[in-house]
């Protein structure tokens, strides 16, 4: 991250979300992603220095302007509003838009959980899932993340789909060519457990219907409160 011109506190904070999920056995979530991280550096798509700013704080509520900045640098950020509003209210509400990947959820959720908070981090993604049914791209994998404070923390890290999209990319560059059932269509809408077809294809929502439902939930949760871009228009990065 350094060499790419991250200043050393993001490149710190990218490089600890990404390994913090390795170490959990999450690999899809892991160093993996760098080379993503570094062509949108390439491209011109990731703010390097921003840090994002606060433009609505009413209460237990806020919104939270990335600045096309880092999301694991967004992320800290926008946990640490999270934290001290529910310090202040009982509750803390943080709705972020104009930022990109974060990684895995369960590192922001167990950030606020060793706070001693009830963790809760959802966030809208690329739309590359067609809805139940459907055989257009209409939203994003869009997880859900819950963590509770305690020794040992209850965590619930899971995709709006039957599993995370990188899943299926490490599949494909593990040289893998069969995936198991309930993964993902093919670009006809058809269940396929051919990695190729399901890469061209989508993955599978989560639960049929439930699944779809789940992943609108998170786009009126991050991106219509927020008055950040939403399915067909969300930026190129989770």
């Amino acid at each position: 991250m350094q060499a790419a011109n991250v200043p050393e506190a993001h490149a710190a904070l990218v490089a600890e979300s990404l390994v913090a999920s390795n170490l959990r056995a999450v690999d899809s979530h892991g160093v993996q992603l760098l080379h993503l991280y570094v062509e949108g550096l390439q491209f011109g798509s990731i703010n390097v220095h921003a840090t994002g700013k606060i433009v609505v704080e009413s209460g237990a509520c806020a919104i939270y302007d990335g600045e096309n900045g880092f999301r694991p640098v967004v992320a800290a950020h926008s946990c640490d509003v999270a934290i001290r509003l529910a310090l202040e209210h009982g509750v803390g509400f943080v709705s972020v838009r104009d930022s990109n990947h974060f990684g895995a959820a369960a590192f922001w959720a167990q950030k606020m959980a060793k706070a001693g908070m009830v963790g809760w981090a959802v966030c809208n993604a690329t739309p590359l899932v067609a809805p139940w049914q459907g055989r257009e791209a209409r939203v994003g994998t869009n997880p859900i993340c819950m963590a509770l404070p305690g020794d040992e923390v209850w965590l619930l890290d899971m995709a709006t789909t039957t599993v995370a999209l990188n899943k299926i990319w490490k599949a494909a560059a593990n040289g893998e060519t069969l995936i198991p059932e309930g993964w993902a269509m093919d670009k006809q809408g058809s269940p396929t457990t051919d990695v190729q077809s399901a890469l061209a294809g989508f993955p599978m929502p989560l639960g049929g219907y439930k699944g779809t439902g789940l992943a609108v939930m998170v786009e009126i949760l991050c991106a219509v409160l927020s008055g950040g871009a939403m399915a067909r228009s969300s930026a190129v990065y989770e």
